[in-house]
């Protein structure tokens, strides 16, 4: 009876596991349908816990050497693309930069730390609050404005403003790439900069499109996209680089991290209601499919 018993135990505890991880997917899952908003991707407890958990809430890749295996660690890679960013931007101490979908203000503190006085905007909620709760942590009030702020909308701040407009992974949600463009162009002053760090779609297969459209992405651009985009709305000595492989380490390690759940979801039918999950490994498994680029452009 004792073998009896011992399997009626494992039976039991498998059974409270698979209940328990039922109820985790459950929760997790987004339940924002076939078209999510920016707020719905965002809010949802999928992109809280993997942001939580694998990228301390800062909402942005890690730039590594070519050729690195090793993602970790993450925070120092993520310091490193913020140090890109600043490079990028090429302005005094004392600038001013808008900074268009801060996320939780990471950024935007590294910026402030290099000199810049930030005004950060984002329109979701839980972002705003974390941003200005880290802005205040970190003692940055005096250089860092947190307000929510739609980049496709923003009227309420006066033209020629900005020394520097950039973009770190939000331009990609845009509705309408050209009317923030026109914005950003109207908000700069002479000579003012634009800095995007983005994705560009190299190949459009249907797997990818659908992919783009649950993370809000739809609107992505195709390789070459940028330029005519850019130098269309008036701006000046555009530069591109290409960071794909620089980035490599840390989607390969969304990839592996999240094969066996994306396979379990595939096999429930529910690969659509955890988008991070699949983009992550969609995006490795198709490597190649897009690039992660850094734009830059001047207000003629």
């Amino acid at each position: 009876m004792e073998p009896e018993r011992r399997w009626l135990r494992l039976r039991y505890i498998a059974g409270v596991m698979v209940m328990f991880a039922s109820l985790l997917f459950s929760l997790a899952a987004s339940k924002s349908g076939d078209s999510p908003t920016v707020q719905d991707l965002y809010e949802s407890l999928e992109s809280r816990m993997g942001y939580w958990l694998i990228l301390g809430n800062t909402r942005h890749c890690g730039l590594y050497r070519k050729g690195q295996i090793s993602p970790f660690p993450i925070a120092k890679a993520q310091r490193a693309m913020e140090e890109k960013m600043y490079m990028r931007l090429n302005l005094k101490p004392g600038s001013k930069v808008l900074d268009a979908g801060a996320g939780s203000g990471f950024v935007a503190i590294y910026m402030a730390r290099k000199g810049l006085s930030v005004q950060a905007v984002d329109i979701t909620p839980h972002h705003l609050a974390d941003a200005k709760k880290n802005v205040k942590k970190h003692h940055l009030e005096d250089k860092i404005t947190v307000d929510y702020g739609d980049y496709h909308d923003l009227d309420a701040l006066p033209d020629a403003s900005f020394d520097g407009i950039y973009t770190m992974e939000t331009f990609v949600h845009a509705d309408d790439p050209a009317k923030v463009l026109n914005n950003f162009y109207r908000l700069l002053k002479p000579g003012g900069v634009i800095v995007f760090h983005e994705a560009d779609v190299v190949r459009l297969s249907e797997k990818f499109h659908h992919i783009m459209r649950l993370s809000h992405c739809q609107n992505t651009l195709k390789q070459g996209g940028y330029e005519k985009l850019i130098k269309d709305a008036g701006f000046i000595n555009f530069t591109l680089e290409d960071l794909t492989e620089e980035v490599l380490p840390l989607w390969r390690f969304f990839g592996i991290l999240g094969y066996l759940p994306y396979q379990l979801f595939k096999l429930l039918g529910i690969q659509d209601r955890f988008i991070n999950v699949m983009a992550g490994v969609e995006s490795w498994m198709n490597w190649g499919d897009g690039r992660y680029i850094s734009v830059r452009a001047v207000k003629a």
